[in-house]
């Protein structure tokens, strides 16, 4: 057991016979011309994903402008 702070890493031991990963699909190639294989679990995960920051934090212009805009469409 192990772990990896940088997917690359994981799969590059992975691809070195030292394991198997748990990871999310389609984060590496996994065509045919890969050693590498994507099987999902049976049952379906969902996450839930949140932004976070500090209150009253200064931003600068274009990061303000960037949260103004996902405000808008979340």
């Amino acid at each position: 057991m192990g772990t990896h702070t940088l997917f690359y890493n994981g799969a590059i031991m992975v691809e070195q016979g030292m394991g198997y990963m748990f990871t999310l699909n389609n984060l590496s190639n996994t065509s045919k011309s890969s050693s590498l294989c994507f099987r999902s679990l049976k049952t379906t995960m969902e996450a839930a994903w949140c932004l976070i920051w500090k209150k009253y934090q200064v931003f600068s212009p274009a990061a303000k402008m960037f949260l103004e805009k996902l405000q808008e469409k979340l």
